[in-house]
């Protein structure tokens, strides 16, 4: 095939991926893996592909085997960051990463770089990435407010997030994580009271406000209350809202509820060990172990790390 057609395809596919379009992705890829199956831009833009689809068995051999035949390439380098990034290995992640920048100095490695290294408690060369990008990379704001928020800094992350909207007025995740952080600088009383406020108006609660205010009734003693709205509200919640709503659960020591939470979204967290290790200890102190071992078995053979798992939890309930 002629290499304009080749780079053309190159081109649709990126933009299909840039776009979340995988199902055009995968049938562009194909003629890619036909026409040019072993060129470092082919190769790469499948790994993406893996990534950008969550399959995540296929990346990780995929960035493996890439890493060792194309070791001076600054974008495979950073795809298999993100591989590692999109699992939670962030050390792995960071080294992918640098690496790649000195290959190759790019504003958008360094602000997956500076991402990675928030997660990992790095804040301070994380903090200094993501300002340097954030004119060019708006969405660094984002990550910047996140920044702020793990270090507890409330009043820094609602200005990112003011920043952000300042140029970007629609964004509706930004404006919902900009009333969660508004909730949070409130006492739980004062926040109980607004969510009140909006019962009596018969609004419905904000998906956004919802752990926040189960964590409020919790320090305030209101635990049947906290359960009551949980039951009410947690369906509607949504998969990212319910797994909070669980956290908070767990660090209220209401582990039954925990439990249930964490088992019900275990599929798209079946890779993050935070989460498998705090769905162990609940159902321990629960008496629920034979549960999660029901809900390891729905998920294997593709997660196996869940059979060893699922062997140390029967060792547990003998």
């Amino acid at each position: 095939m002629p290499r304009g057609i080749v780079a053309a395809l190159q081109h649709n596919m990126r933009r299909a991926l840039s776009g979340n379009r995988l199902d055009e992705a995968a049938d562009i890829l194909a003629r890619l893996k036909k026409e040019d199956p072993l060129s470092a831009a082919t190769r790469g833009l499948e790994l993406e592909y893996y990534v950008n689809s969550s399959r995540f068995t296929e990346a990780d051999a995929l960035a493996e085997q890439l890493c060792r035949l194309f070791p001076d390439s600054a974008r495979i380098l950073f795809l298999a960051g993100k591989t590692d990034y999109r699992q939670k290995r962030y050390e792995s992640a960071e080294a992918r990463f640098r690496e790649s920048l000195r290959l190759y100095p790019h504003g958008q490695t360094r602000h997956w770089l500076g991402k990675t290294l928030t997660q990992a408690g790095k804040f301070e060369e994380a903090e200094s990435l993501l300002r340097m990008v954030s004119e060019e990379y708006r969405h660094a704001l984002i990550d910047l407010a996140w920044l702020h928020e793990r270090r507890n800094d409330l009043e820094a992350a609602l200005k990112a997030y003011d920043d952000f909207l300042a140029g970007n007025p629609g964004d509706p995740y930004a404006a919902e994580q900009r009333t969660r952080i508004r909730a949070r600088m409130l006492e739980p009383e004062q926040l109980i009271d607004e969510v009140g406020a909006l019962a009596d108006l018969d609004e419905e609660i904000p998906p956004t406000l919802l752990p926040e205010f189960i964590r409020g009734l919790f320090e305030t003693g209101q635990s049947l209350r906290a359960r009551q709205e949980i039951l009410a509200h947690a369906d509607r919640a949504g998969p990212k809202v319910a797994v909070q709503i669980a956290w908070v659960c767990y660090r209220a020591q209401a582990y039954d509820l925990a439990c249930t939470l964490f088992i019900a979204h275990l599929g798209a967290n079946k890779s993050n060990v935070k989460y498998l290790n705090a769905l162990e200890s609940a159902a321990g102190k629960c008496m629920r172990l034979p549960d999660v071992l029901a809900a390891y078995k729905t998920h294997l053979p593709e997660a196996r790390h869940l059979y060893g798992r699922g062997r140390s939890l029967s060792r547990r309930k003998k």
